[in-house]
């Protein structure tokens, strides 16, 4: 397997040969920010979704919206798409009036959703047939990151289809890894979607006990983030979703269930005990059942709060 690693500048490319036409299909958090990026590059984007409103903005800056995953398709050098679940994305691409119906041969598509590493390969494989080359390249580091074009972006597929999408990719990310064949990007980032719910419920879990036993929050944070116990999630997650007065949505509960769900799923084929990726999943979905499904997946420390009767703010 041989693994590639870009690191670019988040400033704008320019554009050295013939300008491509983009569609981008699903507008929602991540993919309206990455199709702003292409508009302001000076592409050709034709965009779809569902929820007519998401496309008005970037009409508004230049993109044409479109009726249909097919008509954005159409004649598209590249086909990028940020949907939310492997049902959606499936439907997008192999379903009616998909892009299967109206990709033109020698086209790439670019998946940036999350969704299993099975449904990507049979994606893959069909499109293959079709003249259509796919690439599975989910995305990291949240919506900042889609704003300013600094996103970590893992992809499985092709190398020679990964080589062609680089310029376009190197407008929304920083860090670009081609990790290996069609699945692979979605099964390391459902490792990395694993590993950040974990995070995010021990840390949850130690500074409630912390908190509770009569520590100041800002205290366990300064100290904890300059040991061994620091990570991206508690110094730069949490502030923005945790420890403020506030706690915004970025990355929501319910996607983080549904990406620990497709982890077990993927992890059940490997006959390795999951029992912390297990336990973990049990105390999200208690979260969930509270009704925090629609706020941060970092929220999944109210439920240790709750029981403690403390509050993890400065």
């Amino acid at each position: 397997m041989t693994t590639l690693k870009t690191e670019t500048e988040a400033s704008p490319v320019s554009l050295t040969t013939e300008t491509k036409s983009i569609a981008f299909i699903g507008l929602g958090n991540m993919g309206s920010r990455m199709a702003a990026r292409l508009v302001n590059a000076g592409y050709d984007v034709r965009v779809f979704d569902t929820n007519a409103a998401a496309m008005k903005s970037l009409v508004g800056s230049g993109a044409l919206a479109t009726p249909s995953p097919s008509q954005a398709a159409a004649g598209a050098d590249f086909i990028l798409s940020s949907l939310p679940t492997p049902a959606i994305v499936e439907s997008v691409y192999l379903g009616e009036d998909s892009v299967l119906s109206a990709a033109k041969p020698g086209a790439v598509a670019v998946d940036h959703s999350t969704i299993d590493p099975a449904t990507a390969i049979r994606i893959s494989r069909v499109l293959a047939d079709h003249g259509v080359r796919f690439l599975d390249a989910p995305v990291s580091r949240g919506i900042p990151a889609a704003e300013n074009g600094t996103l970590a972006i893992m992809v499985g597929g092709d190398g020679a289809a990964f080589q062609s999408a680089l310029p376009v990719l190197n407008h929304m990310g920083s860090t670009i890894t081609h990790v290996g064949e069609s699945g692979s990007g979605q099964l390391v980032k459902l490792c990395n979607n694993m590993i950040s719910a974990i995070t995010a419920a021990a840390l949850g879990e130690v500074m409630v006990v912390g908190r509770s036993a009569g520590l100041d929050t800002k205290t366990m944070f300064d100290v904890l983030t300059s040991g061994s116990a620091d990570s991206h999630m508690l110094n730069t997650y949490f502030p923005r979703t945790v420890f403020g007065p506030t706690r915004p949505t970025g990355f929501s509960l319910d996607f983080m269930v549904k990406d620990v769900d497709l982890f077990l799923d993927t992890g059940n084929s490997t006959q390795v005990p999951m029992l912390i990726s297990g336990v973990v999943r049990q105390v999200f979905k208690i979260a969930q059942d509270q009704g925090l499904g629609q706020q941060d997946s970092c929220s999944v420390v109210e439920f240790y709060e709750a029981l403690a009767g403390v509050k993890l703010q400065f």
